[in-house]
């Protein structure tokens, strides 16, 4: 389901000019107590009773990443010149809902503190903006939850029987409910709705929706309630399905995969109706936009409420508030677009999945990659619209020069992201506990965490030219996740997979390791690896702009969301910081000096100061940048 808020004004700006990627250095594999340095080779890693102990020692744009089984300190050597590291502490857990306890300490030789004040401050209590958001993101996933309850023991159509003949006839006005023929304008149509005004979902159906189809394409038919009609014309449909033919159906489908038309009609149905308005409160500041129901891909046998086939719900023009807060006419006929592409994506790979594959509505793809899948989505439907090539790492200048496109497709996707940086190491970046949606702002960072982790994926693996965006090996990445491969693989698992066979690391903690610097180092000014890039944004620049233009509005408070600490290369520097660092987050330090320095010890430790376990899964992974 997707909830689309409104953006105060458009933001102006321009962008910056990237950092070169100087001192390529790779992330290689490492096996349990090694650590891997500039090209390859070890970091300076000596053992010390039965301890081992890391000597630090990068040229600026040379990195290294240390597991940290046995490793019970790392000193950062003394330098004659100014110098800044970048520190991911990265947690490799792959269980959702599993957090470890640390604690990082660094101290110079002539410290002589015993407690040292903050260094930066916390991340700040969620506002009322992100109490807005939060509302919008309860709803959602009071849908998917209950869909989820609903389908439990019925069965996915059967993608291989035999269709029934096509109906005799089937005269413009008649009613049909799974007819097996192309629909023309002005056809009548009953679907069947099992949702109801507080989200539930009931297989046994609330009431059923009359509707006219109003425009039809080679692959879509828009069809409109009765119950909502008269607002729109023709002419605003025929420009829908317009844009729907020749954007989002061929981008979403050349990403993701075909559809099946398991109910042998030629088209995804695109149904406009009330039933969508009447799921946001009057009183609500925020609005759901539309949703896709996986309860249409069930066997109607065993869920009397599936329309046994592939539907799209959309948001009803209103412009009297007849169903809930009003909504005007252009509102509804342009935000149709970028919600169809991201619950399109959904469709797509719950089809493919539950019913193409023979599998169950168990294999549909965990929550947190399902929704960096769909997002992802709408990032590339918005780049194709604005002509944009994955890669090219854009400002915002670039991003926001056509300001419905922006407002649609990219500021929601950077917003998530910013939630994310906020408070990375707290981010409930696999689901809840369960894997399920955490919803409010929680569940906003976990969209974040998995939109950014497929950029930088796609942008560091996806190597060639050609295809309909970006190319037909990022077309392949995403089609290969959307579906799961053979087994229906789902979440770690499933990015796992497709990681070995695109050349990246097949293994969880070491593909986090080597993407743990991406949050802090995309974009960033001195000797920056090429492998720390999501090389189609320029965050930083993106950041700023929306924090400039929205006046430090939440969650862009700051020039760059990342919470960080910093911590001075002195000698009598005295750091403790305790923290949790959730699976899959990393937990960013910047340790820097802007002249010669002395060494300084860096120890991570439990909270009671033993060391860190390996099944912890936590590796320190470190960057200097001049």
């Amino acid at each position: 389901m997707t909830s689309i808020p409104w953006l105060p004004r458009m933001p102006t700006g321009t962008g910056v000019a990237r950092p070169a990627a100087l001192g390529l250095a790779a992330l290689l594999s490492l096996a349990c107590a090694d650590a891997t340095g500039p090209d390859g080779s070890p970091c300076d890693v000596v053992t010390r009773r039965g301890a081992a102990e890391l000597s630090l020692s990068l040229a600026p744009g040379e990195m290294c990443q240390v597991p940290l089984d046995d490793l019970v300190s790392m000193e950062v050597e003394s330098g004659t010149t100014s110098a800044q590291y970048l520190i991911a502490v990265q947690s490799g857990l792959r269980s959702p809902g599993a957090r470890t306890r640390l604690r990082l300490s660094a101290r110079g030789r002539e410290a002589t503190a015993a407690q040292v004040p903050a260094l930066s401050s916390a991340p700040r209590l969620i506002s009322a903006e992100g109490r807005r958001l939060e509302a919008a993101s309860s709803a959602e996933l009071t849908l998917r939850a209950s869909a989820r309850r609903t389908l439990l023991g019925a069965r996915p159509l059967n993608a291989t029987r035999p269709r029934a003949p096509l109906p005799a006839e089937w005269a413009s006005g008649a009613e049909s409910r799974g007819a097996t023929r192309p629909p023309v304008p002005g056809d009548t149509v009953v679907f069947r709705n099992g949702v109801s005004p507080d989200l539930g979902v009931d297989c046994a159906g609330i009431h059923d929706v009359t509707a006219v189809v109003r425009a039809v394409g080679p692959n879509l038919a828009v069809a409109e309630d009765v119950d909502g009609s008269g607002w729109v014309s023709d002419a605003e449909y025929a420009t829908v399905i317009r844009a729907l033919e020749n954007i989002v159906f061929p981008v979403v489908t050349a990403y993701f995969g075909e559809p099946a038309d398991v109910d042998g009609n030629g088209v995804i149905w695109v149904l406009f109706t009330p039933v969508v308005n009447r799921t946001t409160p009057r009183n609500s500041t925020t609005r759901i936009s539309g949703f896709f129901n996986p309860v249409d891909l069930a066997d109607p046998e065993s869920c009397a409420a599936s329309n046994g086939g592939e539907l799209l719900w959309l948001l009803a023009a209103d412009p009297d508030g007849r169903y809930s807060k009003p909504v005007p006419a252009s509102f509804a006929t342009t935000r149709a677009i970028g919600v169809a592409a991201h619950e399109l994506e959904h469709l797509i790979s719950a089809e493919r999945r539950a019913v193409l594959e023979g599998g169950s509505f168990a294999d549909l793809e965990a929550v947190w990659l399902s929704e960096g899948l769909a997002h992802s989505a709408e990032t590339v439907v918005g780049m194709t619209i604005g002509r944009l090539r994955p890669g090219s790492n854009y400002g915002f200048e670039e991003l926001a020069a056509l300001p419905e496109t922006f407002r649609t497709y990219f500021f929601p996707n950077l917003r998530r992201a910013a939630y994310y940086l906020t408070d990375p190491h707290r981010t409930p970046a696999l689901g809840d506990e369960e894997g399920r949606d955490p919803s409010g702002v929680p569940s906003l960072a976990m969209r974040g965490f998995g939109w950014l982790l497929l950029r930088w994926f796609a942008d560091q693996y996806a190597v060639g030219a050609g295809g309909l965006l970006g190319g037909p090996p990022e077309e392949t990445i995403f089609r290969d996740l959307a579906g799961g491969g053979p087994g229906r693989t789902r979440g770690v698992e499933n990015l796992e997979r497709v990681a070995a066979s695109v050349g990246a690391p097949g293994d969880w903690e070491e593909l986090l390791a080597t993407w743990a610097l991406a949050p802090i180092a995309d974009d960033r000014q001195g000797e920056i690896p090429l492998s720390t890039q999501v090389t189609s944004l320029q965050l930083r620049d993106a950041f700023a702009a929306l924090h400039r233009e929205l006046e430090g509005e939440e969650p862009f408070d700051r020039e760059f969301p990342l919470f960080t600490t910093d911590i001075a290369l002195t000698a009598d520097t005295d750091v403790r910081v305790d923290f949790e660092l959730n699976a899959a987050t990393g937990r960013y330090f910047v340790l820097e000096s802007d002249g010669p320095h002395p060494p300084l010890r860096v120890r991570l430790t439990t909270l009671a100061g033993g060391r860190v376990p390996g099944s912890a899964g936590v590796r320190f992974v470190v960057l200097r940048t001049r």
